[in-house]
């Protein structure tokens, strides 16, 4: 049985490629990293978890967008900002 050649997905890979140099970027310049300063006006943002009984959907990805854009939007406007996420079993 003779083997496939290999497909080539010349813009799945350039998407990776993106992917870690924006990576990269965030890592060099510690976009992502909360250091807060004295002084600063605070912003706390939360999102309901969602339990883990029933799949995933549309729903959770549409609330927490918002969420999301809100407080890298405060960031960028000066704010000392907070946005703890993450999934997690409750029994």
């Amino acid at each position: 049985m003779e083997a496939e050649p290999e497909k080539k997905f010349p813009r799945r890979d350039r998407l990776i490629e993106l992917e870690k140099q924006a990576q990269n970027k965030w890592e060099t310049e510690h976009t992502f990293e909360a250091n807060p300063l004295p002084g600063k006006k605070k912003f706390f943002a939360t999102f309901p978890y969602p339990y883990l009984n029933g799949r995933l959907h549309l729903g959770h990805s549409y609330t927490m967008t918002k969420v999301d854009f809100t407080i890298r939007f405060k960031r960028l406007k000066g704010y000392n900002t907070v946005f703890p996420f993450g999934f997690h079993c409750t029994g």
